[in-house]
């Protein structure tokens, strides 16, 4: 004997989106639904107990797509997870906006600190004058010939490596990629 279904009900049903459809419309994988439901993020509204299918409503489209705006701000998933579902206090809330910033403004820091090490190894090796643009070289179809660093380019490989290892700050996290990159160009 099969169920009766509702009118209501069978509308519920056919609001329900698979975890594929939710993922395609979300843009996110189904893997990061399933990520996101261990992390007790997102729960699916209905659980199919035969197929173990898994069906979202369409109102939690949304909510996904607010989940993937705050992880490209840097958000992690725990603190998602605090900001969506749990209650927070305004101090909680403040606390967080505020380590966030933070830790973007050194990221900040950071990049712009690299930018200068690179421009200064450029202007070091190509004989390149601070602040010159690459667009006046570009004006000047001669420029880049006549800026390079003639003993720079006749050094041999290991010559390049120690002049190189001399005038980039030693930095562990980049020094070996650096070297790697200058010694075959």
């Amino acid at each position: 004997m099969s169920e009766h279904v509702y009118p209501e009900e069978e509308k519920k049903e056919m609001a329900l989106l698979k975890i594929g459809e939710l993922a395609s419309l979300a843009g996110v994988s189904s893997k990061a639904l399933r990520l996101y439901e261990s992390k007790d993020i997102i729960k699916p509204v209905k659980v199919d107990p035969e197929t173990g299918y898994r069906f979202y409503s369409a109102e939690q489209c949304e909510i996904v797509e607010a989940l993937v705006a705050l992880q490209d701000m840097g958000f992690s998933l725990n603190e998602i997870r605090m900001l969506l579902q749990e209650p927070a206090s305004k101090e909680e809330l403040q606390e967080l906006f505020t380590k966030k910033r933070q830790a973007l403004q050194e990221t900040i820091w950071k990049v712009q600190a690299q930018i200068e090490e690179i421009d200064s190894l450029e202007g070091s090796l190509l004989g390149k004058k601070p602040g010159s643009s690459e667009m006046a070289d570009m004006e000047d179809p001669t420029a880049e010939e006549s800026s390079l660093s003639k003993p720079f380019l006749e050094m041999s490989d290991e010559e390049r490596a120690w002049y190189l290892a001399k005038m980039v700050r030693v930095n562990p996290n980049n020094v070996r990629q650096i070297l790697s990159e200058a010694i075959w160009l």
